[in-house]
């Protein structure tokens, strides 16, 4: 327990002492919120007194996106839909700092005869990149708040909203980086390289879902006619409907997508189903919580034992 502590400290102290992290931190907690104020104020000012605010839609739309709860919801939002998501870079850049820096200055074999309890090591990494994601997701948090509570000395807004379940997402969201965390450990690990670490992890999995939904794709289709082409219509309709369900990116951004899907559908009128297929597809998978928690946990216990098994009986130097 103690080497644990050890290692959390360590690398606590060098996440601490790079400007990645601040970096990461002014995009995060300044820059987004400050960016929404401003569309915010421009849409007020160009829309609150025209007819476009007719049965206060506007009013609606800046309570909605531009409050403190809105901005919180935008700060949980918008990161899950970037590409790459800001997340998943979060995510590298902590991971090549954590446990690509030893390779880079040549320092494990220091480490480990400082610390020689591998799985103490790994573990202390690991730690400090969750806690440093969290902080910068927490950060966030109380940004959007502090923001949006000036943004109601000049905005129709208020502090209503669903606070408790807006933190259960962030929660969830950032329990649910736990996977690509360990991924960007191994990979970054096995190819013992920060910078090809960082770009697989920013693009490897959707390569791999990419190749598989195309050869799932050619392997349901059969010799064609007038008479099953239909049914192999309906066939690989069903198929790409179910594979996204266990796909790694599909299912990582569920909690942090939620919001966004929420609001799309709340301004979709009742009954317009076509409407709602396409912009439930566009901002959201139709995956739910518990589905996306039991599948993410799937990964990240996988890969976990992966980059354990690895780390424990590979040689490094």
């Amino acid at each position: 327990m103690n080497g644990l502590l050890d290692v959390i400290r360590a690398e606590t102290f060098k996440v601490l002492r790079k400007r990645r992290m601040y970096i990461l931190a002014a995009l995060y907690w300044v820059i987004l919120p400050v960016l929404a104020l401003i569309v915010g104020r421009l849409l007020d000012t160009n829309l609150a007194d025209s007819f476009a605010n007719e049965g206060a839609s506007v009013d609606m739309l800046l309570q909605s996106l531009f409050s403190p709860y809105g901005l919180a919801g935008v700060s949980l939002v918008l990161p899950a839909y970037a590409s790459p998501t800001l997340y998943i870079v979060a995510v590298a850049l902590l991971a090549a700092l954590l446990i690509g820096d030893e390779r880079s200055q040549q320092m494990w074999k220091t480490v480990l005869v400082v610390q020689p309890n591998r799985v103490a090591v790994l573990s202390g990494k690991i730690i400090v990149c969750m806690l440093a994601i969290l902080a910068l997701m927490a950060g966030a948090f109380l940004s959007s708040v502090i923001f949006g509570s000036l943004g109601t000395t000049f905005l129709p807004t208020d502090f209503s909203g669903d606070w408790l379940r807006l933190a259960w997402l962030y929660l969830l969201q950032w329990a649910f980086l736990l996977a690509p965390v360990v991924l960007a450990f191994l990979l970054i690990f096995v190819v013992r390289s920060a910078v090809l670490g960082i770009v697989m992890v920013l693009f490897l999995p959707g390569l791999i879902e990419g190749i598989y939904t195309v050869l799932n794709t050619l392997l349901q289709l059969q010799p064609l006619n007038r008479i099953n082409a239909i049914f192999q219509t309906l066939r690989l309709q069903r198929a790409w409907e179910e594979a996204p369900r266990y796909f790694f990116t599909a299912n990582l951004y569920v909690p942090g997508r939620s919001p966004g899907t929420e609001f799309m559908t709340q301004l979709i009128p009742e009954g317009d189903d076509f409407n709602e297929s396409i912009f439930g597809g566009m901002l959201g998978s139709g995956i739910d919580l518990a589905h996306a928690a039991a599948v993410m946990a799937g990964y990240a216990i996988v890969i976990g034992a992966l980059l354990y098994w690895a780390f424990l009986r590979r040689d490094v130097d």
